[in-house]
């Protein structure tokens, strides 16, 4: 037999208390949890919650594009109800938005769940067109590559030691993506140590600082511009965000007007904004920044020639916007009544892509009591019906007992005669 100290003893005690007290907790203590519904499943109406209690009727919901993007300017005149089939008056609609001002809201959820909304961040492809040929030669030579670096630097970082990340969002930041025109095919678009979009603004400047590939001749500048369009709005559609490209260039891709044309279309119909910033030689910037003017203001956006460090900050003020979270909730006074049959509400939303709507089933409930019977009360009925019956049987039950043991019986009465 193994013996245990008297110190031992009391620890295990103790140790045994604990842990039936962590039970006694997990078992009363209910905490409601709910995995939060995507905002954006799919464009139309995301039902998010609803309720019908007593004869109040709520539901919440979000509404999103056809983009998968959640709407957030409906007015109240573009949500109707119907209650089988019968409009709905009086409705009252409240909206909840994150947005720059307010980049985080939380929703309490009629089902008992939280939604938190929160502003998303753009997402922004950069084409560094860093070639030599950028920097010019003989006595107009320029160090051109190292001022575009620092315009995108001006433009991703605020002033400061450490300078903190430029952002519209700041618990959803921005992902930038970077994009190096190749002048040979067995070279990458995207620079290794940065091969995707990251909301990490040092691991960009860091690759532009140390890990930047700089080509030597003439670069496929369209071909760049084009992918990164692509990648940029797969990006933006991942996460139902803004597209941005931002193209650092002297445009010295000698591309036919047709060639311009489609890229333009591309940008446009990826909803895709480009801002661009002219650097180079003075030679070049005559011959072909046109091009990236007409690019980014046929999308959009804007044209920077040799950007000062205001402006670079200024355009992305200007056009990097996050896109805001928007949830509604409606609620009436329903008209059904529990006559078992179905009932119906259909909620229908006007938005610029067209009218959406969606239906739910309704099922009347028994009406709640209004008010609590007083602890005291149920205490003492509990008592006066129970306590006190049982215990006059089981006093009459000892009593019985405790008289036939004291009660000499008549073969022992015998036995002594």
């Amino acid at each position: 037999m193994i013996g245990f100290s008297q110190q031992e003893i009391v620890t295990m005690k103790l140790h045994w208390q604990i842990a039936l007290i962590g039970m006694m907790f997990s078992i009363l203590i209910v905490h409601p949890v709910a995995a939060q519904a995507p905002l954006c499943s799919g464009p139309g109406i995301n039902l998010l919650a609803h309720r019908l209690d007593a004869q109040t009727v709520t539901v919440q919901f979000s509404v999103c594009d056809r983009n998968g993007v959640s709407i957030d300017t409906l007015a109240p005149g573009s949500i109707r109800l119907a209650e089988d089939g019968m409009v709905v008056a009086n409705a009252r609609i409240d909206s909840f938005v994150a947005d720059r001002a307010q980049p985080v809201v939380a929703v309490d959820l009629v089902n008992g769940a939280r939604q938190e909304l929160s502003a998303i961040g753009a997402s922004i492809g950069i084409v560094f067109d860093a070639t030599e040929l950028l920097n010019g030669t003989g006595a107009n030579m320029r160090d051109h590559i190292g001022s575009g670096r620092v315009a995108i630097e001006e433009f991703l970082l605020e002033p400061g030691n450490p300078p903190p990340p430029r952002t519209m969002a700041p618990n959803n930041p921005e992902r930038v993506g970077l994009f190096i025109p190749v002048d040979s095919p067995a070279q990458s678009l995207r620079p290794d140590q940065l091969p995707d979009f990251t909301i990490d603004r040092y691991a960009v400047v860091n690759t532009l600082r140390a890990g930047l590939p700089v080509r030597k001749g003439k670069t496929n500048l369209l071909a760049a511009v084009q992918a990164a369009i692509d990648a940029t709005a797969r990006n933006a559609r991942q996460y139902c965000a803004q597209a941005l490209v931002l193209v650092v260039s002297d445009g010295g891709d000698a591309i036919s007007g047709d060639a311009l044309n489609g890229l333009i279309a591309q940008a446009n119909q990826n909803n895709v904004r480009i801002i661009a910033f002219g650097v180079g030689t003075d030679q070049s910037l005559e011959r072909n920044g046109f091009r990236l003017q007409q690019i980014a203001e046929a999308t959009g956006g804007r044209y920077f020639q040799r950007p000062t460090s205001e402006q670079a900050a200024a355009a992305f003020d200007q056009f990097v916007t996050a896109q805001p979270s928007a949830l509604y909730s409606v609620s009436y006074q329903t008209q059904i009544i529990d006559d078992g049959k179905s009932h119906q509400l259909t909620i229908e939303v006007v938005t610029r892509d067209g009218a959406f709507s969606s239906a739910l089933p309704l099922v009347l409930t028994p009406q709640a009591a209004d008010e609590l019977l007083p602890v005291i009360d149920v205490l003492a009925r509990q008592y006066l019906l129970f306590a006190i019956p049982t215990l006059v049987l089981v006093s009459i039950a000892v009593a019985v007992v405790l008289t036939l043991i004291q009660t000499p019986s008549p073969l022992a009465n015998r036995t002594k005669r």
